[in-house]
């Protein structure tokens, strides 16, 4: 019997930081999207329904605080976690008070992302650990 790999969605503006996340969890995961433009995010999850949606914070002209808000209004089933190079723990509280159940360091990916994909796929939370 096979077990059925995991669905990411990659939202981020950057394209190396969505590069280098594909680079890093294409082996283990199905990559279903890499989406640049926070506008497109919410249509590609209803979509491909990701199990996972790794999500960016900056976009033009919307924040991915607000997309995720928006995407757990929508009773989406998909976790999120939030991916940053923003150390801040306000900005930790804010991703969890919009429905994240994971936030990440960009600096800290390669330690805490594939963590953070298996604790919030049982259902829990990851929070990031500081330097």
């Amino acid at each position: 019997m096979t077990v059925a790999r995991l669905k990411v969605l990659i939202a981020d503006q950057n394209p190396a930081i969505r590069r280098t996340l594909g680079d890093l969890l294409g082996e283990r995961y199905d990559i279903v999207a890499e989406v640049e433009d926070g506008t497109s995010v919410c249509s590609k999850v209803a979509e491909l329904t990701p199990n996972i949606i790794l999500l960016g914070v900056s976009f033009a002209g919307v924040t991915g605080f607000q997309i995720a808000r928006h995407l757990r209004q929508s009773d989406g089933a998909a976790k999120i976690i939030v991916i940053s190079l923003h150390e801040s723990t306000d900005l930790v509280r804010a991703a969890f008070a919009v429905g994240a159940s994971g936030y990440v360091f960009i600096s800290r990916l390669l330690d805490d992302l594939p963590a953070a994909i298996d604790a919030v796929s049982r259902g829990q939370v990851f929070q990031p650990q500081h330097s």
